[in-house]
């Protein structure tokens, strides 16, 4: 982005000001490092992010900064209390309603902070959160008013009412029309550089070029072979994104390989549907999502024995150990001898079944996988492994969820609206 005379003066002068970009951390660091001093005694600097994920990504983002250091996300409340009135943080990230926890208990003090950024505000009122903010910026109404946005026009009132007449920025909008198909995959910040192998090995390109923006494949070492970095103006069969692209980025992309993978948060991928068209998931299987089920079961199985059974001659003979080692240590030894000693015997966790939930509209509804899934995972909180097979057809869909799961799945599925459109869903008994 470029900053001009007026965008300057306003950081400059605690004036407000309006950033507009994709809702993701790495367009944010350039607006960040233009922040200057740290007072201490409370924290200078809020940042309210809607979203836990994406809030975790802008702490790992903006960590290294030195204006913003030291930096803290509240991801505990309690904690986070406790570090404001001990040793206040220079920067302190939280969603809304944990931020207005913190005020409630006192803990945060606005009117002492000097400068308040609201991060994606679009994605509050869909969340649900608009009042906490209102309150919020009622709160720090003496605080420099920072408002990231991807689409300034669609927040209109907000602005108006918060961030009267400030200049605005655009380090990157969005396209009047699609810049080509492109598929996703969704992790975690944490989990993209393996995420990364995934993609390579269901894809299975010769050569592959990569767009790293947080360097979140530097905990790999050196780069798989035939893998190299967009930034050499290397080609390849695939491009894959570690994180969410903006407009040019993704063009870029589609330049340097025939196929463009994203791999991206959970809740970026509206913002992804409005840049690739067509979108479509891309299913990354492998030994870890085996695992990932087994443990899964085995949590579920423990669970139930410490829940329903009479533990009491097993703790009778473990009790000498726990004066000698950490009770998590023998009870991950116990778990570890079990199916060392007893693999045949051993009798495999139950897998709970699959139930099968009807949903009404299909394909003429212009209803897709992806929809679906993305309600399941993002509205009902589902984990991947709870979502089975979904089918579309012309008129209806079919998802298989566990059994365990099929409530949450009802619950986030009916109501929800897809595509313009609310939909419904039942429960099939067959």
């Amino acid at each position: 982005p470029v900053f001009d005379a007026a965008h300057r003066a306003a950081l400059e002068g605690g004036k407000p000001l309006v950033y507009v970009c994709p809702p993701a951390a790495w367009p944010t660091v350039p607006l960040f490092a233009r922040f200057t001093g740290a007072e201490g005694g409370h924290p200078r600097t809020v940042i309210i992010i809607p979203e836990p994920g994406l809030a975790g990504d802008l702490a790992r983002a903006l960590g290294q900064l030195p204006a913003l250091t030291p930096l803290h996300l509240a991801t505990g409340l309690a904690r986070t209390a406790t570090l404001l009135a001990a040793a206040p943080p220079t920067t302190l990230i939280a969603t809304p309603k944990d931020a207005l926890d913190l005020v409630a208990r006192s803990a945060l003090k606005l009117r002492e902070v000097a400068r308040v950024v609201v991060g994606w505000p679009e994605w509050s009122f869909h969340l649900g959160d608009a009042d906490a903010l209102d309150a919020l910026l009622a709160e720090s109404e003496r605080a420099q008013r920072i408002v990231l946005t991807q689409d300034d026009a669609a927040i209109a009132d907000f602005l108006t009412r918060h961030a009267h007449r400030a200049p605005v920025l655009a380090a990157a909008r969005l396209p009047e029309s699609p810049v080509g198909p492109a598929r996703y995959v969704t992790a975690r910040l944490d989990r993209r550089a393996q995420t990364l192998g995934g993609v390579l090995d269901a894809v299975n390109p010769l050569t592959a070029v990569v767009w790293d923006p947080l360097n979140v494949t530097a905990q790999l070492g050196p780069l798989l072979a035939g893998v190299h970095p967009i930034e050499d103006g290397a080609t390849g069969q695939l491009a894959v994104a570690l994180d969410l692209p903006d407009t040019s980025t993704l063009a870029a992309l589609r330049t340097a390989a025939p196929e463009v993978v994203v791999v991206l948060g959970a809740a970026q991928v509206p913002y992804l549907r409005k840049l690739a068209h067509p979108l479509r998931p891309l299913r990354v299987t492998g030994a870890a999502d085996d695992a990932r089920a087994r443990w899964l079961d085995l949590r579920r199985e423990l669970r139930r024995q410490a829940t329903d059974s009479d533990l009491t001659g097993a703790l009778l003979a473990l009790e000498p150990l726990f004066d000698e080692f950490d009770p998590a240590l023998i009870a991950a030894a116990a778990v570890t001898l079990r199916h060392k000693l007893d693999p045949g015997d051993a009798t495999p966790p139950e897998v709970p079944a699959f139930v099968r939930i009807r949903v009404d509209g299909g394909r003429r509804n212009q209803l897709r996988v992806g929809d679906l899934v993305g309600v399941l995972l993002n509205a009902a909180g589902l984990a991947r492994e709870e979502v089975g097979r979904v089918d579309v057809r012309d008129t209806v869909s079919f998802i298989e969820i566990r059994a365990a799961a099929a409530e949450r799945a009802l619950a986030g599925l009916s109501g929800a609206t897809v595509r313009g459109r609310r939909i419904s869903a039942r429960l099939e008994r067959r």
